[in-house]
């Protein structure tokens, strides 16, 4: 397990889905890589949660205490894990995108995720596709996120420009 990381997990049974944000809220704000939240079902059918908390081991007696003191967890384990990156490299590229008759362009953030020289795959940023959806909105049309992020990014996995112009 890397010493600098804690793969933190705890049971949960007899919270509701409010407070689970407001715990995700809390999480993040100390300092949690990453929160997942799945849920579970334990004995006699009841609904629960495994909430696993990817925090720096420095973090790790004030992420137990927000379990105990937000979610009544009586206690957690520690998984023993290692976390292996691919290779990550940020980029933007100019985007123009032509539906119903209206036109956006924008900077688009996108990640390019490698193993070595093979590059796996290239995702755009999501709040960056959001934002060129609701300027398609503003204008009176209508573009969907789901339409628009298969769109760019089913055209960057095969090449990536430093443009691109889509006709949706």
């Amino acid at each position: 397990m890397s010493e600098g990381l804690r793969l933190l997990m705890a049971q949960v049974d007899d919270v509701p889905g409010e407070l689970m944000g407001e715990f995700i809220t809390r999480a993040e704000a100390l300092g949690a890589r990453n929160v997942q939240i799945v849920p579970s079902l334990t004995k006699k059918n009841r609904p629960a949660y495994l909430v696993y908390l990817d925090v720096p081991a420095a973090l790790e007696a004030a992420a137990a205490r927000l379990l105990g003191a937000e979610l009544g967890c009586w206690g957690y384990r520690v998984i023993a894990a290692e976390h292996r990156h691919f290779d990550i490299a940020r980029g933007t590229l100019q985007l123009t995108v032509h539906r119903g008759g209206v036109t956006e362009m924008a900077t688009l953030r996108v990640k390019t995720i490698a193993d070595g020289d093979e590059r796996l795959r290239v995702k755009a940023e999501h709040d960056d596709l959001s934002a060129i959806c609701a300027a398609f909105r503003a204008a009176g049309a209508e573009l969907p996120l789901a339409v628009l992020k298969a769109a760019v990014e089913s055209r960057l996995n095969v090449n990536v420009p430093d443009a691109l112009e889509l006709a949706l």
